[in-house]
């Protein structure tokens, strides 16, 4: 019962990370004409939050699986809290980039805290279900991040920003302490346990390293297509849309992404089906993508059918947590995570500089380049997923 009252809290810190990273799209040219910033600039503060993000998450893992979760969570939520307000306030690229990079440094701890909660909190066969959800929070968090402009349009991003830090505090900070004060930390028996004898070596083989770097090659296609798309923020400017079109189509595909994890983590459960659903989804975004960049502008109906047939396809990446997790030793859940994170959220900053660059250097209308970066992309993705279903059924890790 401790472990499950603070993974539903930590889901919370999940879903704001999302939407503080996802809701900068929705402000960067407002951000950009303030600050007389040019579009690689720009590119530049929205990467500055994945790439230390992403670096951070295997030392946090690591951590994380030797210390108490309650407290990184809530010592990382005031920090993100505090960037936030930074940025917030802050008048130059340089300010912006280093509160943007302190808040993805606080950040590293949400995705992991909450993975390692769940395997706690749950039984050992609901994880890939437990992983659906957690991850499911980055469509979720996309579609509200959509939402307040939408019904919001006069929101300064300033004062929106502002909101996002008092939020975290009040939400995430405070109801961790008051969980961590009235329980005993359950980290505290194996401590103990530690104390008095060595722990054991841990025990890695050939096999089960194999499938690991197979779920990263998996989980860097889905979060370099998520990331680096920005949400159509790439599509979006070479195609001329509307910012109204631009929000819908943002805020289809994060609902696809949000229902295609839960759906990947429920059909995914059962070990030998997800090789099916990887390659399912990866020719679905193949495809998907295409008609995001042939369609003409005036098919509508069609445009937000795709969005929503590439959000579903992305949302299948999540399966690379629960096939490495299989594959690892026992106990290092809070590791595996953040190794399997770290390549996605690395690849999608990346591929969000590259996307400004596109952008920069494309007309309007020139999607040549879109096509051959992200269909290359694509076609990765699903050589990965054949090669996960080729291989089999995860081994399970041997406690």
């Amino acid at each position: 019962m401790p472990h499950r009252r603070l993974w539903l809290v930590s889901l919370l810190f999940v879903a704001w990370l999302v939407w503080a990273e996802t809701s900068f799209q929705f402000y960067d040219h407002a951000l950009g004409r303030d600050l007389q910033l040019s579009a690689s600039r720009v590119s530049l503060i929205a990467g500055s939050f994945l790439v230390p993000y992403g670096l951070l998450q295997i030392p946090v893992g690591r951590l994380l699986d030797q210390g108490r979760v309650d407290r990184w969570i809530w010592i990382a939520a005031l920090m993100a809290s505090g960037f936030s307000l930074t940025f917030a306030f802050s008048t130059d690229l340089v300010g912006l980039m280093l509160s943007r990079m302190g808040t993805g440094v606080a950040c590293a701890v949400a995705f992991p805290a909450s993975a390692l909660l769940a395997r706690r909190a749950l039984p050992a066969h609901r994880f890939a279900l437990a992983m659906g959800l957690t991850d499911s929070l980055l469509g979720w968090g996309a579609v509200f991040a959509a939402l307040i402009p939408l019904v919001f349009p006069w929101t300064v991003w300033r004062q929106l920003v502002v909101f996002q830090a008092l939020f975290l505090a009040v939400m995430v900070v405070v109801p961790v302490i008051a969980l961590g004060r009235g329980v005993p930390s359950p980290e505290l028996p194996q401590n103990l346990g530690g104390l008095a004898s060595p722990a054991p070596p841990i025990q890695w083989d050939r096999a089960g390293v194999g499938k690991v770097i197979k779920a990263c090659l998996m989980y860097a296609w889905g979060g370099g297509f998520v990331f680096g798309l920005a949400q159509y923020g790439l599509i979006s400017g070479l195609r001329v849309w509307g910012v109204e079109r631009t929000q819908w189509m943002s805020l289809t595909m994060s609902f696809g992404i949000g229902v295609g994890m839960v759906l990947a983590g429920w059909i995914g459960s059962v070990a030998s089906r997800r090789g099916l659903v990887l390659l399912t989804g990866t020719g679905m975004s193949v495809l998907a993508l295409i008609a995001l960049l042939q369609l003409p502008n005036a098919m509508g109906g069609l445009l937000l059918l795709a969005a929503l047939g590439l959000g579903l396809g992305l949302g299948s990446s999540v399966l690379a947590f629960p096939i490495a997790e299989d594959a690892a030793p026992a106990g290092q859940t809070g590791l595996i995570v953040a190794i399997v994170n770290t390549t996605g959220t690395v690849t999608g900053g990346v591929m969000s500089v590259v996307s400004g660059l596109i952008l920069e250097a494309s007309g309007p209308g020139d999607l040549n380049p879109v096509l051959v970066v992200y269909g290359l992309l694509g076609l990765f993705g699903v050589a990965v997923a054949a090669w996960i279903q080729s291989s089999g059924v995860p081994a399970q890790s041997a406690a």
